[in-house]
């Protein structure tokens, strides 16, 4: 897709339980499984839900059961000491990821991650950028997901994403997170002049049942975000993301009785990859 190294897109919004994550590993599988593109997934959120959504809990209590690397000894850049072996080690990349499909990779996060956010005062924002364009140069595609908070490892999200998609949510306060995400860009375009980053747009992720019907709260949640997205110049998509049981299912692979939801999805896909290209 990309002649010069994957295009990176971070998924952002500054407020939690949008579904970013949702997102994140629904457009990764859609990438590799419907376009055959080869795809690095990453999961900056210490809470893990990517890497346990893509890997499946049995995978995932494994992983955490073996500790194996993950994003964590990507920014710490070593393998600490083990049982089975006293020494710091280098890091080998291909240790890290973990096999989704042939074409799809996750870069897995833990629960510790958290830690990080509290001791990064000397953390290198830079790293990831750095890990992607030292080791990732044949992907076409990285999706980061990303926590619902400033921090240093937003920062490392930006500094490794061309684009940024925005979820949201039509319910109260569902516009909280556009200006403070907006000032956070604007604030990093300014400090690193030299590095393009733009919202590819805003979807609307209307993730409840009876958020499925109209009501007053949800018609002014929409009219505020259609509002916010103009006045911050950010393109919202046409196909939005309805309600659908399906969704949970197909995060995991799982394509039995799905509904609706791979058709919703796949309209909603269909545009974000033609933004994309």
């Amino acid at each position: 897709m990309a002649g010069n190294g994957p295009i990176c897109v971070s998924v952002i919004n500054m407020k939690g339980g949008v579904g970013k994550t949702t997102i994140a590993a629904l457009l990764a599988r859609h990438a590799a499984e419907k376009l055959n593109l080869k795809v690095l997934a990453v999961d900056l959120d210490p809470q893990a839900n990517l890497s346990q959504a893509l890997m499946g809990s049995s995978a995932y209590k494994q992983f955490i059961d073996n500790r194996a690397p993950s994003i964590v000894e990507v920014f710490e850049g070593y393998m600490p000491p083990t049982p089975s072996n006293p020494s710091p080690n280098p890091l080998d990349v291909g240790d890290v990821i973990q096999r989704i499909l042939a074409n799809l990779h996750v870069i897995p996060s833990r629960f510790d991650f958290s830690n990080h956010l509290v001791n990064s005062i000397g953390t290198n924002q830079r790293v990831l950028a750095q890990l992607i364009a030292n080791n990732f140069q044949d992907r076409d595609l990285v999706v980061i997901d990303c926590a619902p908070t400033e921090s240093i490892f937003t920062q490392a999200a930006y500094h490794a994403s061309r684009y940024i998609l925005v979820p949201v949510k039509p319910e109260f306060l569902a516009t909280i997170g556009f200006p403070l995400l907006d000032r956070s860009l604007e604030t990093f375009r300014n400090a690193n002049p030299g590095q393009a980053i733009d919202v590819i747009g805003v979807v609307i992720n209307d993730t409840s049942d009876y958020q499925a019907y109209s009501t007053p709260e949800k018609n002014r949640a929409l009219a505020e975000i259609i509002e916010e997205s103009e006045k911050d110049g950010w393109y919202l998509f046409a196909n939005w993301l309805k309600y659908s049981r399906g969704f949970p299912k197909m995060m995991r692979g799982d394509f039995n009785s799905p509904g609706h939801a791979p058709h919703i999805f796949s309209r909603f896909a269909e545009e974000f990859f033609e933004r994309l290209t």
